[in-house]
Parts: C-alpha cells; structure tokens; sequence
C-alpha cells in the first residue's frame, strides 16, 4: 500500500510547481512512514484496523504535512481510504473514527515514565 501510495504521489498531481516547490518526495519518505508504524505498541494496536489507522497518520504526515492547500490534501486522503478499503475490503467508516487520525506519545504527559504511542481520540 505504502509503494503504491508513493507512486501515486510522485506520478500524481502533486507535482513541483513554482509555487509548490518544496513537494519533492524520495525514497526516505517511506522509510518516515516504515519507522512510524514501528512506534505502534502492542496493547493499542490489537486489531488490524488500528495499523491503518495509523499507517493513514504517517502518509499524512510525511505527504500531507508538505501540501499547502486543501484540494491537495483532499487528493491524499482519498488515496489512503481508497487503498485501505480496496485492500483490506473495509470502508471508510471502519477506519475514519474521528474527524482527523492524530497519533502521539504525549496523552499521559512528556514525563510519564512509559510514553506509549496511540491515537488521540479527543482532540482537546
């Protein structure tokens, strides 16, 4: 998935222009999204569904962080709930559980002894 996203981002419409110079993807973006995924902890992530989830969180911030408009984005997030579905035959309400997939390590606070990487249900 993560092979034919990259593709897709660099044969796409997210071409460097002018104005959009700075999208230029290589290779290291998918090592980001590979290393990403390792930080997954086994007590959050017992069903397949919460590895898209954040496999989604990764690709948006390693391509989504660089775009600079909406209908960027809007063409990112269609490519990642369409290969999630296609591929693992779920729909878009299986894996969009919020209005936005955030993961991070700091719920518990940056001094919490044992910083464990999940997704942030409420955003406040």
């Amino acid at each position: 998935m993560t092979l034919r996203v990259y593709d897709q981002v660099l044969n796409g419409p997210l071409k460097p222009t002018p104005n959009k110079s700075h999208y230029t993807f290589n290779l290291r973006d998918i090592s980001r999204i590979s290393q990403g995924l390792c930080n997954a902890d086994k007590r959050e992530s017992f069903e397949p569904v919460h590895i898209l989830r954040l496999w989604v969180h990764e690709n948006k911030r390693v391509f989504g962080d660089r775009l600079i408009d909406n209908t960027d984005r809007n063409w990112l997030d269609g490519i990642l709930i369409q290969e999630c579905c296609d591929t693992f035959n779920l729909k878009k309400e299986d894996i969009m559980n919020a209005e936005r997939i955030i993961f991070g390590d700091y719920m518990d606070g940056i001094e919490a002894e044992s910083r464990v990487y999940r997704q942030v249900k409420d955003l406040k």
